[in-house]
């Protein structure tokens, strides 16, 4: 360590470089998963813009993972301001993109240009093979740097285009080399009911499994298969949506009145948000301000209870899934939606179709009332048993006074000064007036 700070001392990381120092900044570093989602995002992203209706993804027994879709295919023609193909400019620059503007993707996950590069710096060696214009490209990366200037390696029909990305994760990098195959089912699985038409396959070749889903009717489906057997209310989910011009919104929501394991769901632009976040918020509020309205209109509401979010909140199983343009994540993982506006649009709209399924199915929606107002009263009724105890614990003050014993009410009263011993303690007559008015301001 040297004693001198000066210019010198100043490191400016370039390329890939910051990632490679920084995973954690960029990826979680447990597992390999979130690289995987970040390729699969671009390919899900086609099929969203309508540019795909096929997505395959392969696990490989050497635990590369492959990604296969049949979108536009990434550009490779120069970039007229960088001066290499844009396939080179999108895997090794950070920050750079399609998808910072509204032009090429309407609604899109990839936000600040940086996930597949996070692939390539943190990947042993990335393939990339791109069918365009009738032509087959290819390009390879090593630890971020390329190895292989693109080149044509064959033909193929011009209507048949699309991107495949094969990488190789550096076990280094991450707590464990392995994917977790089960959380990457999941992930697809739910990309498919969010995507109703799209074809996504899985292969496994660890464990020489392969499934495909296809949902006609996304949401509605995926809620009902995860609460097969189990006692609902609503027998069928409240489902809805709603399309703007910068954002959209698709529900399906239920209760189980008698517990069991709920399904909570969340996604933005089909991006999972695990820690949920303002469009969560907005669906918790739209439900309650419809349901206090419901319960005030026909006076079904008990003196003295008022339901909270907690109480339309309990039990609820749901799927939410938003889309806007620009949104907001607190973090390149985005676990968390952040962006203010959409709580105000989902608690909107989601309250306005609520308002109005509630007044078409009253038997049904007094069903949901009395579940509210029944978790509002347990938590009123354990409320006022915490402040019970509060209030009794501990043994009585005057009780307490009378057992005082005379060497600790002399205490207080004893004090020294400069040059002199310590004063004579108080008569019996005087601790007698101390112990009378400690029980005159118990009384009191």
């Amino acid at each position: 360590m040297t004693q001198t700070y000066n210019a010198d001392a100043i490191e400016v990381l370039t390329g890939l470089e910051p990632v490679r120092r920084r995973p954690g900044m960029y990826t979680d570093t447990t597992r390999p998963n979130h690289l995987g989602q970040e390729v699969i995002d671009n390919s899900v992203d086609e099929a969203l813009a309508g540019h795909a209706k096929r997505v395959d993804v392969i696990l490989h027994a050497d635990q590369s993972l492959e990604v296969i879709d049949d979108g536009r295919g990434m550009p490779v023609d120069i970039h007229p301001e960088e001066g290499v193909p844009a396939v080179e400019l999108i895997l090794c620059r950070l920050h750079a993109g399609g998808k910072f503007s509204n032009k090429n993707y309407q609604f899109s996950g990839g936000l600040h240009g940086v996930g597949i590069s996070v692939v390539n710096a943190l990947s042993k060696r990335v393939e990339v093979n791109v069918r365009r214009d009738g032509q087959v490209y290819n390009i390879a990366f090593e630890n971020g740097e390329k190895v292989q200037d693109l080149q044509v390696v064959g033909t193929c029909g011009k209507r048949n285009t699309g991107t495949s990305v094969h990488f190789w994760p550096d076990g280094s990098f991450f707590d464990s080399p392995r994917f977790s195959v089960s959380r990457l089912t999941h992930l697809l699985k739910a990309k498919a009911v969010l995507c109703p038409g799209v074809e996504i396959t899985f292969k496994d070749n660890v464990n020489n499994t392969e499934q495909t889903w296809c949902y006609a009717d996304g949401l509605n489906d995926y809620l009902c298969e995860a609460v097969n057997g189990l006692p609902t209310l609503p027998e069928k989910p409240f489902v809805g949506n709603f399309s703007g011009d910068t954002e959209a919104v698709d529900w399906a929501l239920l209760w189980l009145p008698e517990g069991g394991e709920l399904l909570t769901e969340s996604y933005v632009n089909l991006i999972p948000t695990m820690l949920g976040g303002t469009h969560v918020n907005g669906l918790r509020q739209g439900l309650l301000d419809a349901m206090r309205e419901f319960c005030e209109y026909r006076n079904i509401l008990p003196r003295g209870v008022k339901l909270s979010a907690e109480d339309i909140w309990d039990r609820c199983a749901y799927v939410l899934s938003v889309k806007m343009q620009d949104p907001q994540f607190a973090g390149q993982t985005k676990e968390r939606l952040s962006s203010r506006q959409c709580a105000a649009f989902v608690s909107g709209v989601v309250k306005d179709a609520f308002t109005l399924w509630l007044n078409q199915n009253v038997q049904a929606a007094e069903m949901l009332a009395e579940l509210a107002i029944s978790s509002a009263q347990r938590r009123l009724r354990a409320a006022k048993k915490v402040v019970r105890k509060k209030l009794t614990s501990g043994p009585r003050c005057r009780a307490s006074w009378r057992t005082v014993p005379r060497r600790i009410l002399i205490a207080p009263s004893c004090s020294w000064s400069k040059g002199t011993r310590r004063a004579d303690p108080p008569s019996r007559r005087a601790i007698a007036n101390i112990r009378r008015s400690c029980r005159l301001r118990v009384r009191s």
